[in-house]
């Protein structure tokens, strides 16, 4: 299985390969990635933790070099590489330029197909050059959710018997209601407000706060003391909405506490009265899960695959209606009820979708190519 370590991309990879490996113990799982610079830190990041039964191959070759060997001169390191060491099978996140081994590739979202105004143009090159052509050469294709599978289907024109729909998860060994006490001795050290809807960024234009802020700025004077906490980097929007949130009258009740690791992220999932996820796209969205797994009510939008995880377990609002936003965060705010409604049914849902069941399905995609 190939991966950079990077984002979720890297929660995906690593959350697999600790299940694959406990439901198929008579098999040999590898993280295979390669690095040049920097190679003994971002290694040692890869490397498995306790308990984990899988190893690394991370040769000493710059990712530049592999891509041009690949996709310049049509030639197969990465294959070549796996093949001599007895690879039988490569599960990847980025297609192969010449397939030597059964190949599995998981598409995430087809974010630069969909909306290659939101990328960099070397992001979308690399997704009509490499990602796109590649299907056609890979065995077997797995979509995180119906609404990614619907795009690889409609946009790519891939052929939908060969796309095999397998839901991302949550860890609820790290995803959990936290103890009071938790939740306190978080709150304090981050200053955290006494009531407050969380939003987990990164912040860029697809999950732009501008209506969130607009809807706060309208909360009726009972709520008035509730506050927003920007959890994640601030990306691209950050600055704007900063400046907005200070035109709106609302910048003392804005906390920016940038990147939270999850051993906080979790209490600041249990101190907030809901989170409010209003992204325009995604191809998951693993921020719902977590947050019901935590016991936190949940605001999402109406579009892509959020309704899909969300299930009946959330409110789901059109992300660009501020009056759509404030309506469903007085329903949540000023209700007792429904918030134990919805933590409620948030519990259930992320007690439905697991990492294990994700790793179960994803064996048997392999037990399929592999012929057992």
């Amino acid at each position: 299985m190939h991966n950079e370590g990077r984002g979720g991309v890297s929660v995906y990879t690593r959350s697999l390969l600790s299940r694959l490996a406990v439901l198929a113990p008579e098999d040999e799982f590898v993280l295979f990635s390669y690095f040049f610079r920097e190679r003994e830190r971002r290694t040692a990041r890869l490397r498995p933790g306790p308990g984990e039964r899988w190893t690394n191959w991370t040769p000493r070759v710059p990712e530049s070099l592999v891509s041009r060997l690949e996709w310049d001169w049509g030639l197969a390191p990465t294959g070549r590489y796996l093949r001599a060491r007895g690879g039988d099978l490569f599960h990847t996140q980025r297609t192969p330029r010449v397939k030597l081994l059964p190949t599995v590739v998981t598409i995430h979202d087809l974010f630069p197909a969909v909306h290659p105004e939101w990328v960099s143009p070397f992001t979308y090159e690399q997704c009509e050059r490499i990602l796109r052509p590649g299907m056609e050469r890979v065995d077997r294709v797995i979509a995180v959710s119906a609404h990614t599978k619907q795009d690889i289907v409609e946009r790519w024109g891939v052929a939908p018997e060969r796309v095999t729909v397998i839901h991302e998860g949550v860890d609820r060994g790290v995803f959990h209601p936290s103890t009071p006490e938790r939740i306190a001795q978080v709150r304090a050290a981050h200053a955290l407000p006494a009531r407050f809807v969380l939003m987990v960024g990164p912040f860029d234009p697809w999950c732009d706060p501008g209506a969130v802020l607009e809807a706060a700025s309208r909360l009726p004077a009972s709520l008035k003391d509730v506050g927003i906490v920007f959890a994640g980097n601030p990306g691209s929007v950050g600055e704007a909405v900063r400046r907005r949130a200070a035109e709106l009258g609302l910048t003392e009740r804005c906390r920016w506490p940038g990147f939270v690791p999850h051993s906080d992220l979790v209490a600041f999932y249990g101190a907030a009265d809901a989170l409010v996820y209003p992204s325009l796209y995604e191809g998951f969205g693993l921020p719902i899960l977590e947050a019901m797994a935590c016991g936190t009510p949940v605001i999402t939008s109406d579009r892509s695959s959020m309704p899909e995880v969300a299930g009946d377990a959330a409110i789901l609002v059109d992300p660009t209606d501020s009056e759509a936003v404030r309506a469903a965060l007085v329903a949540v705010l000023d209700d007792g009820g429904k918030r134990a409604d919805l933590r409620e049914r948030g519990l259930a849902r992320a007690a439905q979708l697991t990492w294990e069941e994700a790793a179960r399905r994803t064996l048997a995609v392999y037990d399929s190519l592999l012929g057992r």
